[in-house]
């Protein structure tokens, strides 16, 4: 095993620098959707219910490893908002969420802020870093999940 790179101020703690960087990142987002009136979470909420198709509570909290009080504050939010509906799932206990018309409104009219919000990012980086960042992030996903449960 390698000797590890201590930081300047000698702490070294993988989830401080990724709560760090996932800020920053948050941050960039929220700035370029803030004119269309959406934040970065609702945003990528919005792009999974639309790429899913009509999906359940524990469905959209495994696919952002978010627990249940967080995902439900969070589709309450978007309720609220006029974004989304509940729909009937499988059974009558199960409730499915969907995108209203004015939720895919919304959403088109910030994939153009979220695509510039990209690309100001990519354009600040290399392909190789670009590449490398992603297999990172599965690669840390993927060590995370083997030692921790997302209720």
């Amino acid at each position: 095993m390698r000797p590890r790179k201590k930081s300047a101020d000698g702490f070294v703690c993988a989830c401080a620098t990724a709560r760090h960087v996932a800020r920053l990142l948050t941050q960039m987002y929220d700035e370029s959707l803030r004119d269309v009136g959406i934040q970065a979470p609702q945003f990528a909420l919005l792009m999974t219910i639309d790429t899913l198709g009509p999906a359940s509570q524990a469905a959209l909290g495994r696919r952002h490893a978010l627990d249940k009080t967080t995902i439900s504050r969070n589709l309450r939010l978007l309720e609220r908002k006029g974004w989304i509906e509940t729909a009937p799932g499988a059974d009558r206990r199960q409730r499915r969420f969907t995108l209203t018309p004015g939720g895919r409104r919304r959403l088109a009219a910030a994939k153009p802020a979220w695509q510039k919000a990209q690309e100001r990012l990519r354009a600040a980086m290399s392909e190789q870093e670009w590449d490398a960042m992603f297999r990172a992030f599965r690669a840390v996903a993927q060590a995370a999940r083997g030692t921790a449960s997302i209720d």
